[in-house]
C-alpha cells in the first residue's frame, strides 16, 4: 500500500489496522469476511470493499485512478527521490 500512497501523492490516505485490535474485528463482522479485508471511502461513499483473499490491489489501483480522475500511468506523476 505504500507505493499506492506515494503514487497518488496525497491524495489518498492509507491505513492498515492490526487484526485483533477491536475496529478489525468489527469492519470483519460487519463486511461479512473470514478474516480480513480492504474498504476504500472517498467521503462517505465506498468505492471499494474486498474481502479475504479477494483483495487485489491492482483493482484498487484502478479504482482510485477512475475516482479521482487520473491518468492510467500515474507513475510520471510521482516525484523522484529515495522509497519511503
Amino acid at each position: 500500500m505504500r507505493v499506492l500512497d506515494r503514487e497518488f501523492q496525497g491524495t489518498v490516505r492509507f491505513r492498515t489496522v492490526e487484526h485483533l485490535e477491536p475496529e478489525a474485528v468489527e469492519a470483519v463482522a460487519h463486511y461479512g469476511w473470514n478474516s480480513h479485508g480492504m474498504v476504500a471511502w472517498r467521503g462517505l461513499r465506498l468505492v471499494y470493499r474486498a474481502g479475504d483473499h479477494r483483495v487485489n490491489a491492482h483493482e484498487l489501483h484502478e479504482r482510485l485512478r477512475d475516482e479521482l480522475a487520473l491518468p492510467y500511468d500515474c507513475r510520471p506523476l510521482v516525484t523522484t527521490g529515495p522509497a519511503p
